[in-house]
């Protein structure tokens, strides 16, 4: 059925070859609603239209943000595809005035959901994307600076303008701030053997610094097309951060971190805990293809993936730690006592992933 709103879309889009009996519904995330446009020549489209309301309330209109996240987007779409042809949509588009929001690129097709994966096609594809991220990081970034991508009335620039050697030791001074902080509470954790393992990576760390990458904030599931011919990434979340810190991301979120926020309002009709071992497997692929099976790299990786955790610990801590948790905080993270669980969880991720660097 087609509402005001996709109506509304259309008329402005003024899409030739396509049709209103075309147009299907094909999925909701927390900002937009998705369509699929079919169209008789020229490839189907996805057309995104920004919700009104998000997390339990009234998303606020501010032009300058729209800019900057739909911008974003086209360039890292631009850059990755000349990393690896047609792995991101080739036409992307939006458009913006207060009484509608949406943006409109090429369908990328149907993956296979991850419960359908075989763990061969898990790794094949990991190893993909892997290959992917490597190239995609090892490419000077189209815009400059560091941190997150903001507009600034004439073109996009990272939020931190500074000499990058700077910006790495800042960096490595943050997870030792992070470890200071965390050994200050009651949580029960070896300490020693935390504090002496992440002081030891850190200590390395700083005489290998990374480049700056554009890299993906958002690589969930949800945001790629499993295909063991066209792998895709869609609607990605850019940033502009170290490149071998972001291998280390994906790592992470495809071993631990999605699978432990399964139980979370945002996340439960995803079942990602019960999809855990092939997002194992996707990760130890990607790992591969990131690598080459160069040892000192994995290694390096594999530091990365504890630091992660150890953000990932001290944001537990300080959000269970908060009087009162806002209704974004709720949809993404659940309730408290799914938070203290997810906690423990952490912790004990934390001294199991000390085992990997033995």
């Amino acid at each position: 059925m087609i509402n005001e709103e996709l109506r509304d879309a259309i008329l402005k889009l003024n899409i030739e070859n396509s049709a209103m009996e075309h147009i299907t519904k094909i999925g909701e995330g927390a900002w937009h609603n998705v369509y699929k446009i079919e169209r008789k020549h020229g490839g189907d489209l996805v057309l995104r239209i920004r919700k009104k309301n998000s997390y339990g309330q009234l998303q606020e209109y501010h032009e300058i943000d729209l800019i900057t996240e739909y911008e974003s987007s086209k360039v890292y779409y631009h850059q990755a595809n000349r990393s690896s042809f047609n792995i991101c949509p080739l036409f992307f588009d939006y458009f913006y005035e207060e009484s509608l929001v949406f943006t409109i690129e090429s369908y990328m097709g149907n993956g296979k959901k991850l419960q359908y994966l075989s763990h061969s096609e898990g790794f094949a594809i990991g190893e993909k994307l892997g290959e992917f991220f490597k190239d995609m990081h090892e490419k000077i970034p189209e815009i400059k600076g560091f941190g997150n991508i903001i507009w600034n009335g004439k073109q996009l620039e990272g939020n931190i303008q500074q000499e990058t050697n700077l910006i790495w030791q800042n960096d490595n001074d943050n997870y030792l701030n992070v470890l200071n902080e965390l050994t200050t509470t009651d949580l029960k954790v070896d300490r020693k053997r935390v504090v002496d393992k992440v002081i030891n990576i850190i200590d390395k760390r700083r005489k290998f610094p990374q480049k700056i990458s554009l890299v993906n904030q958002d690589v969930t599931p949800e945001n790629i097309i499993f295909n063991l011919e066209d792998t895709s990434l869609i609607d990605p979340y850019p940033r502009l951060d170290f490149d071998l810190k972001y291998a280390g991301y994906f790592v992470f979120c495809y071993k631990f971190l999605i699978p432990a926020y399964s139980n979370a309002p945002r996340y439960q009709k995803h079942t990602y805990a019960h999809n855990s071992k092939i997002m194992s497997r996707i990760a130890d692929g990607f790992m591969k293809g990131y690598t080459k099976n160069k040892e000192k790299l994995y290694h390096r990786l594999m530091e990365e993936y504890v630091l992660w955790v150890l953000l990932e610990t001290h944001e537990h801590y300080e959000t269970l730690n908060k009087s009162e948790l806002p209704p974004k905080t709720l949809q993404q993270m659940g309730d408290k006592d799914m938070i203290k669980n997810r906690l423990s969880l952490c912790l004990r991720e934390l001294e199991k992933s000390m085992l990997f660097l033995n």
